[in-house]
């Protein structure tokens, strides 16, 4: 039988990671518009991460029925990770996802420096 008090310990420790997030990190568009992979943004939001983490130990260890506070809270935890996470790998102009070190261009464009010859008079005029 689910406790009362229990979920209701678990919605306010998942406001309570909400306020860590929002303290810690900034919008998650605002992460989204920045370069992918930015280390100052990684070392915000481990930081996040940990004292969220901390927070739903803290909060499971008072509460009635551990499972339910710890599943809302984690959960919660999780997801907004998981979003900032996903807003720090995606390039702004791509909108796709890039490994750290990845080129961050679709397409190399063609070195004219070193071979003029060719490209001189192809387009007709």
């Amino acid at each position: 039988m689910l406790s009362k008090s229990a979920i209701e310990l678990g919605v306010i420790g998942a406001v309570g990671e909400f306020l860590i997030f929002n303290h810690f990190m900034p919008p998650v568009i605002d992460v989204r518009a920045n370069q992918p992979n930015n280390s100052e943004i990684e070392k915000s939001e481990r930081t996040a991460l940990m004292v969220g983490t901390g927070f739903a130990i803290l909060l499971t260890v008072f509460s009635p029925g551990r499972y339910e506070t710890f599943s809302i809270a984690a959960g919660a935890l999780v997801g907004i990770d998981f979003a900032f996470k996903h807003a720090n790998a995606v390039h702004p102009a791509t909108g796709s996802i890039h490994r750290a070190g990845e080129e961050q261009s679709l397409y190399s464009v063609p070195d004219y420096e070193n071979d003029p010859g060719e490209y001189e008079g192809a387009s007709g005029y």
